[in-house]
């Protein structure tokens, strides 16, 4: 298949779905199909995404206003000239630009793999978006019922895939990464990492993991938490941290290209979302043997169960993260137990291969059926 992924996401930020672009594109291209990965130009999207694999076809594009008629030809062209078969989109941003290009173009299907609920209930977006897109992927069923809700995207529109991660082998318990981790952040030997992976904005629910800190810290002298990424929140959640006078107790890691150290030598993870479709950063602990602490939110539930794989919380309570945290901290053999269960379960159900080939069935249906008219 000749596949188009276009994502206009700030130059700055890589997120979720474009982690999971950047995964489907690669594995794509390893299974014959001839991939292109469309952004804006200097953009930290592209750049990753350029470093994956060099059979991935890169597009840079200028991009502005959703219906701005020179990118909306850019895109034809391409698609034209490339004989795209199908086209995901991200942003309604992008349903509009690559939706019009491919009704113009006439063949290319539009998909859109949607990473958070952007439906509004609105004029435009009821008129527009269901006549620009072909089909839609959710990564988990509570997404879906959330998309729906407003009836311009209908059931029958949408199929949950789950995501799923590449396949690596992570051996619990692992003192060689815990030994590496602890050089490398200048850490004491007693240390206990609990290790937090996502963008600093509102939704990822840092500011309760925090909050919870206050608690454990003062009867668990030896946690350190460590968060791995960036954002517009990065300074804020500092200067709570330092009133609390917690900062010897965080390690702020930045958004790194390669967890594999930070997961392997962690004790454990913390998933605090108050809003979460379904988590690559989850999975990747999850692979990682990790024992989870998470929040019940969105898809979440879908990929744990609460006492099986994980400790589950309801969002938005550091009392129950912080009881939750220190369970882990007082039972090592609970976060045994808990870490092989979740990745035991990870390897059943949410590996690359079985995503992809869910991936490959459904677009493949599209080509056999008629072009949206």
């Amino acid at each position: 298949m000749r596949i188009l992924f276009f994502d206009s996401i700030d130059r700055d930020i890589f997120g979720g779905l474009e982690n999971w672009i950047g995964i489907v594109a690669s594995n794509f291209v390893q299974r014959g199909h001839d991939v292109t990965v469309a952004g804006r130009p200097d953009s930290e999207f592209l750049r990753r995404i350029a470093t994956l694999d060099d059979r991935i076809n890169i597009l840079d594009v200028k991009i502005s206003g959703d219906f701005n008629p020179f990118t909306i030809k850019t895109i034809k062209d391409y698609l034209q000239q490339n004989d795209i078969e199908i086209a995901f989109v991200n942003f309604n941003k992008d349903i509009r630009l690559a939706g019009l290009a491919s009704g113009w173009h006439g063949r290319t299907r539009v998909i859109w793999r949607v990473g958070l609920d952007i439906t509004k209930d609105n004029f435009v977006h009821k008129q527009l978006t269901p006549r620009l897109i072909d089909g839609v992927i959710t990564p988990s069923h509570d997404l879906k019922k959330q998309i729906t809700r407003f009836g311009y995207i209908t059931d029958e529109m949408v199929t949950v895939i789950h995501n799923g991660t590449t396949i690596k082998d992570f051996p619990r318990p692992n003192p060689q990464a815990k030994q590496a981790l602890l050089d490398k952040y200048n850490l004491s030997p007693d240390s206990l990492i609990a290790v937090t992976v996502g963008r600093f904005v509102n939704h990822k629910g840092h500011v309760h993991l925090i909050d919870a800190a206050r608690e454990i810290v003062p009867k668990h002298p030896d946690v350190v938490f460590m968060f791995l990424g960036d954002g517009p929140l990065e300074a804020e959640h500092k200067r709570r941290i330092e009133q609390y006078g917690l900062t010897k107790h965080f390690v702020f890691a930045g958004m790194l290209d390669d967890l594999d150290l930070e997961l392997g030598g962690s004790d454990m993870a913390i998933h605090p979302s108050i809003i979460e479709p379904f988590s690559n950063a989850l999975l990747e602990c999850m692979r990682a043997g990790l024992p989870i602490v998470a929040t019940r939110v969105g898809g979440t539930a879908e990929a744990l169960t609460h006492e099986c794989e994980a400790l589950l919380v309801e969002p938005s309570r550091p009392d129950q993260l912080a009881a939750a945290i220190m369970r882990y901290l007082d039972a090592p053999d609970l976060r045994e137990k808990l870490g092989n269960a979740a990745q035991k379960r990870w390897r059943e159900e949410f590996t690359i291969d079985t995503m992809l080939d869910k991936v490959e069935r459904y677009l493949a249906g599209f080509l056999e059926a008629e072009p949206r008219k």
